[in-house]
């Protein structure tokens, strides 16, 4: 997928627009698990900005717990989280997963963000 596939795809997706993000890093700051991450959430959007992203080798994806509390302090209305949600789709789309879906364990080892994203792909 080119820089500006994946821009389209995540503008159709999410109705937002990830050029307009100006890297303020309200996203990173107000994250509850950016500490957890292999790559931060205003990272993830200039990524997506550039189009040179590799879901395959991105963690944080999958450690996003999808609380949205950067999509109320985005001042560009970018909606990180919904970006990091689009990625996530894109990555199952494209058959990237952190683990097969039969292989995930119902414990703490696994994001509880992969188990609503498998169980939203899965159910419609």
């Amino acid at each position: 997928m080119t820089g500006f596939e994946l821009r389209e795809y995540i503008r159709e997706y999410i109705g937002r627009e990830v050029a307009a993000c100006m890297q303020c890093g309200l996203c990173t700051a107000v994250c509850p698990v950016s500490s957890f991450m292999d790559v931060h959430p205003a990272a993830l959007v200039r990524r997506a900005q550039r189009g040179d992203i590799d879901l395959a080798s991105v963690k944080s994806i999958w450690i996003c717990v999808g609380c949205m509390a950067c999509v109320d302090k985005c001042p560009r209305d970018v909606a990180p989280g919904l970006v990091i949600e689009a990625l996530r789709m894109i990555a199952l789309k494209n058959g990237v997963e952190l683990k097969k879906y039969s292989e995930l364990a119902i414990d703490e080892s696994t994001p509880t963000i992969q188990l609503v994203v498998y169980s939203r792909r899965n159910t419609g």
